[in-house]
């Protein structure tokens, strides 16, 4: 298995036509891309909509310094109005050709009691999420001595049902079942370009004031998982718009994320070493761009309460060290570029921690 993963791998990562595959860059586009990423990282970790209280934040290195010297140069009380656009021109040609990312969730949720109907189960639970993401670039592709920044912002809402069903026959050593959940999604985005003197004047790259215009619809998640001796295997896809619920439309739109996975058993004496790989796919990247690989690493002796998963895409290594008890999970996810630039932009490290509360 070890071998077939590395094969897949190996041709993925040498193929010209993917790696070298050039695209528009948009933040939108960018945007999408690294929120699913950071999806696939979170369900890595932990099953959706299966906790108390989660909290996860995902932020780029340099991002808050960045932040701040824009706000001080835009505040400072001595500085001429011409001296903050030189400070504020000077600041963006330090990080021309440059992205930044901030990717925030919060999850809270309660479980329902069980139900058992013939033999079928299903076991539910009630949840509440709202995520916050930033995509930011500074670019001079328009003018060699004048970068822009192009920022790309959206907030959204989830609040539904989530339910676990098993069906009532099940074959010997297999292990069938479907994650559903439906649930009201409400989304607000922006996207802007600003010019060192728009900067300079404002202090910020967005106005959170533009987050006005909710887009209400129902949506559902439906994936199918199988497990058997050999390994396991997913099949699905996420935020399905089953109906709309207001004239407003945001730039994101209702694309789906569809999502597949197949993840082999492994053993060993001291080490549970499982290898896994993936695609996962929206309408606003390559489906090359969602392939992904990697192997879960646990200590065979189950009181130690580590355990280590690591993941490699087309642009990523990432690195995900856990700490897991019955009620109580810390992580550390090190998400590295080991290629650079891509899309003609340099790509900093991605540092990302999580506390999850998960249900018993």
């Amino acid at each position: 298995m070890l071998k077939t993963l590395f094969i897949f791998l190996s041709l993925w990562s040498c193929s010209p036509l993917l790696t070298h595959a050039q695209t528009a860059r948009g933040e939108i586009q960018r945007f999408t891309l690294l929120h699913d990423r950071i999806t696939i990282d979170r369900q890595l970790r932990e099953r959706p909509y299966s906790e108390f209280l989660s909290i996860d934040l995902v932020l780029s290195s340099g991002i808050r310094t960045l932040i701040n010297d824009l706000s001080n140069t835009s505040e400072s009380t001595s500085a001429s109005p011409a001296q903050k656009q030189l400070e504020t021109l000077s600041l963006l040609s330090k990080n021309v050709n440059t992205e930044k990312t901030i990717d925030a969730l919060v999850s809270a949720g309660i479980p329902l009691p069980d139900l058992k109907i013939k033999g079928h189960h299903f076991y539910n639970s009630l949840f509440y999420q709202f995520h916050a993401g930033i995509q930011l670039s500074i670019n001079n592709r328009a003018s060699a001595t004048n970068p822009v920044a192009q920022t790309y912002v959206r907030k959204q809402i989830k609040k539904g049902l989530a339910t676990i069903y098993r069906p009532k026959a099940q074959r010997a050593h297999q292990d069938q079942f479907w994650e559903m959940a439906f649930y009201q999604l409400t989304r607000a985005d922006t996207a802007v370009s600003l010019s060192s003197t728009e900067l300079a004047s404002d202090g910020e790259f967005f106005n959170l004031d533009d987050l006005n215009r909710d887009h209400n619809f129902y949506a559902a998640d439906l994936i199918y998982h199988r497990r058997s001796k050999t390994g396991s295997f997913e099949l699905g896809a996420r935020e399905v718009q089953i109906k709309s619920d207001s004239e407003e439309k945001s730039l994101y739109g209702t694309s789906p994320l569809l999502h597949t996975q197949f993840t082999w058993k492994g053993e060993s004496k001291n080490i549970l070493i499982r290898p896994f790989v993936g695609v996962h796919y929206r309408k606003w990247y390559a489906l090359h761009r969602g392939l992904y690989g990697g192997a879960h690493f646990n200590l065979a002796k189950r009181e130690i309460p580590f355990s280590l998963t690591f993941k490699v895409s087309n642009q990523f290594l990432t690195f995900m060290p856990q700490f897991k008890t019955s009620w109580f999970h810390f992580s550390y996810t090190f998400k590295n570029p080991y290629r650079n630039p891509q899309d003609e932009v340099w790509v900093t490290s991605l540092h990302n921690l999580q506390i999850h509360f998960p249900f018993p």
